[in-house]
């Protein structure tokens, strides 16, 4: 496989104006993701913003029916996946935070690691664990260089919005996502890597229980 190429600052921009042309149910989107998953300790974070992805698929595909922000709640097809994925990623983040600077600087890798993932689960309908041996296999060999580093960069503009007064989050939140997923398009659409949410409707939809590892 050959190194991706990916042009950040364009797709930082393609990011921008899928957001700007889509603002108020993004944010309102994000709301619900944050506020719904810090009020069940996390549990539901990983699929609300599963079904987050799924909303913005929609709206780079200029789906004729309109996404509407509740529609993050059909992130739960992906419950338990989701949910490995992001206990995962939260007990390797947060051994790092206990290494000084440093710790917290891999916690933007890891950040990088668990979006794309979480893009490999939705489209591409993977498991946890298979997305993130995909994810770390293609890292390892130097193929995955630039969009883990822009995920990397991603991740950073996301949490950015902590800095007024944690507000901001509802916006720079919806905004990384738009970003990265308007890259992953980019990367792997043309290689039937993005199942639409109608071929997902039209196959068999993994059971909520999906204890697959």
């Amino acid at each position: 496989m050959a190194a991706l190429k990916l042009d950040m600052g364009a797709e930082m921009g393609r990011g921008w104006r899928l957001f700007r042309a889509n603002m108020g149910m993004l944010v309102l989107a994000g709301l619900i993701c944050t506020v719904v998953g810090a009020l069940t300790c996390g549990i539901l974070a990983g699929p609300l913003f599963a079904g987050l992805l799924l909303v913005l698929d929609r709206l780079i595909r200029e789906d004729p029916v309109r996404p509407q922000a509740g529609d993050v709640f059909k992130g739960l097809d992906f419950f338990m996946q989701a949910l490995v994925l992001s206990l995962i990623c939260f007990v390797i983040s947060f051994v790092l935070s206990l290494v000084p600077v440093l710790g917290h600087l891999a916690g933007l890798l890891v950040g990088s690691v668990l979006m794309w993932s979480m893009m490999r689960i939705v489209y591409r309908r993977e498991t946890a664990v298979e997305a993130l041996k995909a994810v770390g296999g293609d890292i390892g060999r130097g193929d995955f260089t630039m969009p883990f580093l822009f995920g990397a960069l991603v991740s950073l503009i996301g949490g950015l919005g902590f800095v007024a007064c944690g507000v901001g989050i509802f916006f720079t939140l919806p905004l990384s996502y738009c970003m990265l997923v308007c890259s992953y398009h980019t990367l792997y659409e043309s290689e039937g890597g993005v199942t639409t949410e109608a071929e997902m409707l039209s196959a068999e939809p993994p059971p909520p229980d999906d204890l697959r590892l």
